[in-house]
Parts: C-alpha cells; sequence; structure tokens
C-alpha cells in the first residue's frame, strides 16, 4: 500500500527589512539625479567658450584701432553714400575736400585734370576705391605743371586716380580717399604713395 506523501510546509513570505526596501528607493532617487544633471549640463564648456569669443571681440577691436591709428591721412565719420542729382543742395560736408557723403550717380572719368570737377562726381570716384590728389588750382600753365608732377608720383602704378585742382585749400596739396584725408605742403612722394597704397582699390559701398 503507498504511503501517502505529506504536503511540503509552505512558508509564510518574509517581512521586508528596512535595508531591503530602502534599496530600490535609493536606486530611483540616483537615477532622477543622474537625470537632471545630464539635463542641466556642465556649464564649465560654456563659460569658456564665451570667454574666448569675448577675447578674440575685443582683440578684433583693438586690431581695428590700430590699423586706423597708423593708416595715412585723418579719418572722418561717414555721411553715407546717398546719391542726389548733380548740383543738388546738401547739408555741408564734414571734411574740405569732401571724403564721404552725398553724390552723383555717375563719377568722373580717371585721370588727370587742369579744370575744377564737381565734388559730388569725385566723391563717388572715392566711393569706387579711387584716391584724388588734389592741388591749389592756378593758371592753366601752372596746372598743366602740377599735373606733370603729380603725375610721377603716380607712376603708372594705380588706375583709380584723379588729380584735379581746387581753390581755397588750406595747404597747396591734398589726397582724399573714402573717409581719409591728408594735407601736403609740397609734393612728397613716400607719403602720397603710401596713401595710393593703402587706400586705392578699396570700394566703399554699403
Amino acid at each position: 500500500m503507498a504511503k501517502k506523501q505529506r504536503p511540503s510546509p509552505t512558508r509564510a513570505p518574509q517581512p521586508a527589512t528596512p535595508a531591503t526596501a530602502a534599496a530600490p528607493a535609493a536606486s530611483a532617487a540616483k537615477l532622477a539625479r543622474t537625470r537632471r544633471g545630464r539635463r542641466k549640463g556642465n556649464p564649465l564648456p560654456w563659460i569658456v567658450g564665451l570667454g574666448g569669443l569675448a577675447v578674440l571681440v575685443v582683440a578684433q577691436i583693438g586690431i581695428n584701432v590700430y590699423r586706423n591709428a597708423i593708416a595715412p591721412g585723418e579719418r572722418y565719420s561717414s555721411q553715407g553714400n546717398v546719391h542726389v542729382s548733380l548740383g543738388t543742395s546738401t547739408p555741408a560736408y564734414n571734411s574740405d575736400p569732401p571724403t564721404s557723403g552725398w553724390h552723383a550717380p555717375d563719377t568722373v572719368p580717371w585721370g588727370t585734370y587742369v579744370e575744377p570737377q564737381p565734388d559730388q562726381r569725385l566723391i563717388h570716384n572715392l566711393e569706387d576705391g579711387g584716391v584724388i590728389l588734389w592741388y591749389e588750382a592756378g593758371t592753366v600753365e601752372e596746372n598743366e605743371a602740377q599735373v606733370a608732377a603729380l603725375q610721377e608720383v603716380v607712376a603708372g602704378r594705380y588706375s583709380r586716380f584723379v588729380i584735379a585742382p581746387r581753390e581755397g585749400m588750406p595747404t597747396p596739396y591734398a589726397m582724399t580717399a573714402w573717409q581719409r584725408l591728408e594735407r601736403f605742403d609740397a609734393i612728397d612722394a613716400e607719403a602720397m604713395q603710401a596713401f595710393l597704397a593703402a587706400y586705392h582699390g578699396l570700394d566703399s559701398h554699403r
């Protein structure tokens, strides 16, 4: 006769100890902190990047200030580049000869002149990257001699220039580029060529 097997006693579930109950809660809290940290990110790279950008901006400003300080001639604020019909009345220019501002839609052909040319056309020449060599107006014969002397300064190296007489200048000679003016008491070939080299061909359309 087969023996009856006794059923195994069923163990009652053990109550969770404090340590085992706290483990899942601690893991969940750690995971939450990690996620928050990822969302916030490390601010140090941003701080370093912005600091580096600020240094570059300040350095570029310093370079521009230095270049302006050593560049030939005196710098004048731009008065814009508005086109007006030739002969239109405009506010006063901030330099004499003018170095920017209201000007005619057309230019004076590049080259030399023994007769004064309209400022409003010559300003457009400056905007197009030209340099103007001014001399005190005299007789036709005197003007021709001035042109010949100034042509030796240009020496065939530049194409965008105008040599023209002007009445009432405070010095016998002057040179202008866009926003730049330098005056001369006599022909100074080295200084005049430095002015040409610095500004010839610099288009100033905005």
